[in-house]
């Protein structure tokens, strides 16, 4: 989660927006950079001492601080020059850690798809990242490199129906 759990005003008084959206999740756990910058770290602890006693069930998980510098300076360190990492990146990030098959979907920082159709921006509510925070062109670059060295599949076209053609990527 990033901290657009900010935008669930009243949140303490009206949990049930977010109980909703995270529920569709099951009991994965959900993982909030609560201190990657200040900005974020109000907001986050507001969604776990909301969703902790509701959903017991499904942890919420914040990252280590010093993870999440390590993880910036890592990716600097490789010419990603970016304000700040945007979340989607942090968890690709660190699914490529723990994981053995890393499958990323959705990721797409363009106006329009692979057939030139335009498709609305989902970030933070379809309003666009502020260009000198977060470079998501730049990141797609990587995820591009990351796909092409077999790090990770990275899945660029429509998602399918459940039992559809799964070979569906790039």
């Amino acid at each position: 989660m990033n901290r657009s759990v900010s935008r669930y005003k009243n949140l303490e008084k009206n949990p049930d927006p977010l109980v909703e959206r995270v529920s569709v999740y099951g009991n994965a756990s959900l993982i909030i950079p609560a201190f990657a910058y200040t900005i974020c770290t109000s907001p986050s602890i507001k969604a776990l001492k909301v969703l902790q006693p509701i959903r017991p069930q499904q942890p919420v998980v914040f990252f280590s601080p010093s993870y999440l510098r390590t993880l910036d300076r890592f990716w600097k360190g490789r010419g990603l020059q970016e304000g700040r990492l945007s979340t989607g990146f942090l968890l690709i990030s660190t699914a490529l850690e723990l994981c053995e098959h890393v499958h990323v979907y959705g990721f797409w920082p363009f106006d329009s798809d692979l057939q030139d159709q335009p498709i609305p921006y989902h970030y933070y509510d379809l309003k666009r990242p502020h260009p000198y925070i977060h470079k998501m062109p730049e990141e797609f670059v990587r995820l591009l490199q990351l796909h092409s060295q077999g790090a990770l599949t990275l899945h660029l076209q429509p998602c399918s129906s459940p039992g559809a053609d799964r070979e569906n990527h790039l």
